[in-house]
């Protein structure tokens, strides 16, 4: 799972218990409003039934249903009404006798009525207290006033259930907007939190070996992401140091070596002319096909670090590359006896660079196609016009290359494994240099996908326009 989703999911899920402990924890608030306002209720309704005006007697039912009506009740057996006149006995209605004035319940004073603190209220002292029997949960009214004491008493259960439906209502009403909104939320806390790391992640792409000296800038990234930028600017001050060391290393040996080898070379060729042994002048030629090779892999270190301190020096200069191609495939002709030998240019190819270092670079291509393809083996090379790019491919049977293989083929000094002495020979350095040498020229050199007893490199360089 991506970051970026993992920050949307881990929003979304916040945002929406958020919702959710706002709309219960507002529900609950609504039911309790809904509790101390029908306490109030209650007890105004029990003043009223204990009034001196409502002495008269045989009317209690009569009474409940008035109450029950102004309550707003569905029946008269969700309430209980009970009354007592100072000098009479209590008179009960809803059923059977409640027996609420023999109930022993923590009366309080309502939320409502708890302004008035300890002033006497003409119209009596009403308490509320709750109660649970076998017919669920009740919440009880007691108003004592001169005249007498008038309990009232409603089922809370019907109540409740009203209020349950009505949060489910509500949850069914807002939980797909607070869904989308929470969606949305989420999507544009992530898109924020993403969007430095994603600056962060632009700016090092960018970054190339020549240009290591370049750091990415902190003032406009958040603290927590400055430190990474910092670490990371720190470790690349050090790659930037480490790298030019290396690279002034390779061009001072391979710039200190080129005179030595030179000499030697002179000096082996006029042993060779002056020596009259055959022996002797066998062993003088090994010995100077020897001081080739590294007098060519010196050449070949001396241009890799020039490419990788970004001081490669190009002659953007006209170049057909349809007879370079052509003469580098009849030279090639001489060495692949065993080899079936495949070309088609279509020429021309014009492009602006370097004929020597073009030259150097198919040269090196067609060089390692020989020296690793099979006996019988297709070496092909084409060479087309693809929009404004020149593109040459060159496809080679060889032994099967394992993928760990294929990635380390543009790794300096890395030769494949293999079985033929002749293979063995080379520096390691050419497929390497050939890709500084097309990237050089504005192009790059790419290893295409292929089954694994072939390699299919291609060569794409941007073509001269003419003007």
């Amino acid at each position: 799972m991506s970051l970026r989703l993992r920050l949307f999911v881990s929003a979304l899920a916040v945002i929406l218990l958020a919702v959710l402990a706002l709309v219960v924890l507002g529900g609950s608030a609504l039911r309790q409003a809904g509790l101390e306002q029908l306490e109030a209720r209650l007890c105004l309704e029990a003043r009223r039934v204990v009034s001196p005006k409502r002495e008269g007697r045989g009317d209690e039912l009569r009474l409940l249903d008035d109450v029950v009506r102004k309550l707003g009740l569905e029946d008269r057996h969700q309430l209980r009404l009970e009354r007592h006149f100072d000098g009479d006995d209590a008179a009960a209605a809803g059923g059977e006798p409640a027996g609420l004035a023999s109930l022993s319940l923590a009366w309080r004073t309502p939320k409502a009525l708890a302004g008035n603190g300890t002033r006497a209220d003409p119209l009596g002292r009403c308490e509320v207290a709750a109660h649970t029997d076998a017919e669920g949960d009740w919440r009880v009214a007691r108003n004592r006033t001169k005249a007498g004491t008038a309990w009232l008493a409603v089922n809370l259960g019907p109540l409740q259930a009203e209020w349950r439906a009505l949060l489910w209502r509500t949850l069914g009403l807002m939980l797909p907007v607070a869904l989308a909104l929470a969606a949305g939320s989420a999507a544009l806390l992530a898109q924020l939190m993403m969007g430095p790391l994603n600056r962060l992640r632009e700016a090092m792409r960018q970054q190339r070996p020549d240009r290591l000296d370049q750091r990415l800038p902190t003032g406009q990234e958040p603290r927590e992401l400055r430190e990474l930028v910092e670490a990371y600017n720190t470790m690349l001050a050090r790659l930037e140091t480490s790298f030019h060391q290396a690279s002034r290393f390779s061009a001072d040996a391979a710039h200190e070596l080129r005179t030595p080898l030179t000499v030697l070379q002179g000096r082996l060729e006029r042993a060779i002319g002056a020596s009259h042994g055959r022996e002797l002048q066998a062993e003088l030629g090994a010995m100077l096909d020897a001081v080739n090779r590294l007098s060519s892999t010196v050449r070949q270190l001396l241009l890799l670090s020039r490419a990788d301190a970004g001081h490669l020096e190009v002659a953007h200069e006209p170049v057909d590359l349809g007879p370079v191609l052509d003469e580098l495939v009849q030279d090639a002709a001489l060495l692949a006896e065993h080899r079936q030998l495949e070309a088609d240019v279509q020429a021309p190819l014009p492009v602006n660079g370097d004929l020597v270092l073009l030259r150097q670079l198919f040269n090196n291509l067609l060089s390692n196609a020989l020296a690793y393809g099979v006996p019988g083996g297709r070496l092909s090379l084409s060479a087309r016009r693809d929009g404004e790019a020149a593109v040459v491919r060159f496809r080679n049977d060889c032994e099967p290359l394992s993928a760990e293989a294929r990635a380390r083929l543009f790794q300096r000094f890395y030769r494949v494994p293999s079985t033929t002495a002749a293979r063995r020979e080379g520096s390691g350095l050419g497929l390497s240099l050939a890709r500084e040498i097309a990237r050089a020229h504005g192009g790059d050199l790419r290893l295409l996908d292929s089954p694994p007893d072939q390699v299919v490199m291609e060569v794409r360089l941007p073509q001269r326009r003419d003007r």
